[in-house]
């Protein structure tokens, strides 16, 4: 790994830890600081992190799986590999599964191959709850989730509040939504492109490369200097390399 790689990361990593509350209300358990989402159960709205260079023992991880007990909460850890490369072999032993990793990727606005130019749709920012809320639906179809909530769209909302920003992709003919994405409240010139989400009827035509291609290069132009997404390894050629985005290391999503 590269001294830029290692220095991207660690700010990746500072990223996550602020984007679970300041270091005053932060919540912490030994080397781990945790999330807990009030509204859902989705194991990727309530997960740990731990500390650069953590290697917690037997008695820390118990420590922190009670705290995911107490609120009826999956234990799951999510976090960069190489700046705490002790933690997975503990979590293995402390009787955790790990998914394959996501790979971490990013862009620069010069390396950027798509511009969002598919025929027949549109693309938009979301100004109002109207489309806040037709961005939470088709977000919700393509993940599986069957019910769009008042909560779903209180969180875009407050997205938007801090600094975030979402987008949406119509047909021009119909006006409907077909795909939809965002990017984080940026910290210290970090943000993450997340939530890409396409509705069934539209895959394989580009929107998911193209709305991340256009997120990245919005954030870049608001003077974010480090636009990142996690994806999953089968799509990093496939998807993201292909609209300009390329890898700087790897993310480890571990479940017990």
């Amino acid at each position: 790994m590269t001294t830029h790689n290692h220095m991207a990361l660690r700010r990746v990593a500072a990223y996550l830890r602020a984007r679970m509350g300041s270091p005053h209300d932060r919540q912490r358990v030994a080397s781990f600081s945790y999330l807990f989402d009030e509204a859902s159960a989705e194991p990727a709205r309530n997960y740990a992190t731990p500390d650069d260079s953590a290697d917690p023992c037997e008695a820390e991880l118990a420590a922190l799986c009670e705290r995911f007990d107490a609120r009826q909460r999956v234990p799951r850890l999510e976090y960069i590999h190489d700046l705490a490369p002790a933690v997975l072999p503990r979590l293995v032993a402390a009787g955790f599964t790990s998914s394959p990793p996501l790979a971490l990727m990013t862009c620069s606005r010069g390396s950027l191959t798509m511009d969002g130019d598919i025929e027949g749709l549109q693309w938009s920012l979301a100004e109002n709850d109207a489309d806040l809320y037709a961005a939470a639906e088709v977000q919700n179809h393509a993940y599986g989730v069957s019910v769009t909530t008042a909560a779903d769209l209180q969180r875009l909302r407050e997205l938007l509040k801090k600094g975030g920003a979402v987008a949406l992709v119509r047909a021009r003919d119909s006006d409907t939504v077909l795909g939809a994405g965002l990017f984080t409240p940026p910290h210290d010139g970090v943000t993450e492109i997340a939530a890409i989400g396409v509705h069934a009827s539209a895959r394989r035509r580009g929107i998911g490369a193209a709305l991340a291609a256009l997120l990245a290069d919005h954030a870049l132009v608001q003077g974010i200097d480090l636009p990142f997404l996690m994806c999953e390894v089968a799509n990093e050629d496939g998807v993201y390399r292909r609209a300009g985005f390329e890898r700087f290391g790897e993310v480890v999503c571990a479940s017990r």
